[in-house]
């Protein structure tokens, strides 16, 4: 099982650990992943997106052709990065006119989009390539007891009518991963709320810190130890993010983050250096005595 690894521009500046743990987790499910140098930016579904669609869908398709020139389908680590990768994909599949002028401009640098691959996000392989029971057969140390908050994020579910993956009233997809792992994914209040990024982008920092303040409140108060998401700016906010707001609302608790593939990770046996735990902003001591008394 072979993929073009887009690893998007966010985990290999700031989070490469996670980049890291990823390859291994992967790679131990039977998961290849082929690196192209020539991938840029996805680029960002929101502010460049709204900007100037033309050159967010011509940049988006440049990176798709390249999978294509090597036959390959793409995954993708990142939300934001599926969610443009895979909405290109799909408009200009269903829009010749477009596709042909999207193609035009790509001509000038020797690139056409052909539009037979496919954009998964590592979720979407791990549930709908691998399938549970496969994810189950590689877990070595049960993550039994642990009570995770899940977070899917919004660009992987919305808009449900381009993504077409969960349901993005009531996400269940990463909650069955957990469950896979032995542990226990809790359900709260405020499980669709996004994560804030985008007061983050916009300098909003106050708002910021209320609106995670409500959402790692219900998380706490629905029993959880610890938070997965699979994407890398929700990682950010519950980590970076969590000990800001903690510092204006004094929250009393840590819940400390991982991406789903460093969970993953913990479950086939790594231990919590290996997959880059020591690298977080928020730790927590109680949480680290769970995982290691395994």
């Amino acid at each position: 099982m072979k993929y073009a690894f887009f690893k998007g521009c966010m985990i290999p500046i700031k989070l490469p650990h996670i980049e890291r743990v990823s390859r291994k987790v992967l790679g131990n499910l039977g998961v290849e992943l082929e690196d192209i140098d020539a991938f840029t930016c996805c680029p960002d579904p929101v502010v460049f997106g709204a900007a100037d669609r033309l050159t967010w869908l011509t940049v988006a398709a440049r990176n798709i052709a390249l999978a294509e020139e090597r036959g390959l389908n793409i995954i993708t680590v990142c939300n934001g990065c599926s969610q443009t990768l895979h909405t290109t994909n799909k408009t200009l599949k269903s829009d010749p006119e477009l596709k042909g002028k999207i193609n035009k401009i790509l001509s000038e640098v020797g690139y056409e989009f052909l539009g037979k691959i496919e954009v998964k996000h590592f979720l979407q392989v791990l549930i709908e390539d691998l399938g549970v029971e496969k994810i189950k057969e590689r877990v070595n140390v049960p993550l039994n007891d642990l009570k995770v908050a899940t977070h899917i994020g919004c660009h992987l579910t919305n808009p449900s009518e381009i993504m077409g993956f969960d349901d993005p009233e009531d996400p269940i997809v990463l909650e069955s991963l957990v469950a896979a792992l032995g542990a226990e994914a809790v359900d709260y209040d405020l499980k669709t709320q996004c994560c804030g990024v985008s007061y983050a982008v916009v300098g909003q920092r106050k708002s910021l810190n209320n609106l995670l303040k409500d959402k790692l409140t219900s998380m706490n108060g629905a029993g959880a130890q610890c938070i997965t998401t699979g994407c890398p700016f929700c990682f950010q906010q519950f980590d970076l993010g969590q000990l800001l707001s903690a510092k204006e609302h004094n929250l009393g608790f840590k819940l400390p983050v991982l991406f789903y593939s460093q969970l993953l990770g913990l479950a086939m046996g790594y231990s919590l250096e290996e997959v880059g735990y020591t690298y977080h902003k928020v730790r927590d001591e109680s949480f680290e005595k769970k995982v290691e008394s395994r």
